[in-house]
């Protein structure tokens, strides 16, 4: 592609490619956000480059990776999976979509607002998550499960009973889910078609 004959090293070229891609499959990010996102990450691991590419030059890339990369169907099994997660909020789990990027990550965005809720007064009981990296193995056709890590809080729930509360939920709204019953273990979604899109105003 012509934008990326601005850019001397080849690596940082297919990188930003890559991670503007997947912020458009993953349709959390407005093309501004993603800006800042590749802007952040030049500045981070190719310093060199900053003068090379210009604000501009990103935007145009993103809006054109937006018009070819954006999901365009009717969310179906994105909004199957928020109707879980508002479900899950009313039994006292912290639930998060696209929470960091490493599992470690997502923990500590859910403790954040465990935190802040148990401060307020609410009962809090456990957390549900999946991050970044487990929605790129969807958006990467490297799997067709989209894994969900979980645990208690306050020992109010065993870990086990919180992964079970997540799991019936799960299944009540038709997903095909995959758990052995452990803590230890992730809890999956089989067979999952990542279908979210980014609207204006989320």
């Amino acid at each position: 592609m012509e934008w990326k004959s601005k850019i001397k090293d080849k690596c940082c070229a297919d990188e930003l490619e890559e991670i503007i891609i997947d912020y458009i499959k993953a349709g959390f990010r407005s093309n501004d956000e993603i800006l800042i996102e590749c802007e952040q990450y030049i500045k981070d691991f190719y310093r060199n480059e900053c003068d090379n590419i210009t604000k501009d030059d990103l935007l145009k890339i993103i809006d054109t990776f937006r018009k070819e990369f954006q999901n365009t169907c009717n969310q179906k099994n994105f909004l199957k999976l928020e109707l879980v997660f508002n479900s899950l909020k009313k039994h006292g789990i912290v639930a998060l979509h696209y929470a960091g990027y490493t599992q470690s990550d997502g923990f500590e965005d859910c403790n954040e607002v465990a935190a802040w809720l148990d401060k307020k007064g609410e009962k809090i009981v456990g957390c549900c998550f999946y991050t970044k990296q487990d929605l790129e193995h969807i958006l990467h056709e490297e799997s067709t499960l989209l894994y969900f890590s979980f645990g208690n809080y306050f020992e109010k729930s065993t870990a086990e009973e919180v992964g079970q509360i997540i799991v019936d939920e799960l299944k009540a709204i038709g997903f095909c889910v995959q758990w052995d019953g452990t803590a230890e273990t992730k809890i999956a979604i089989k067979n999952f078609k990542w279908d979210k899109y980014y609207t204006d105003g989320e």
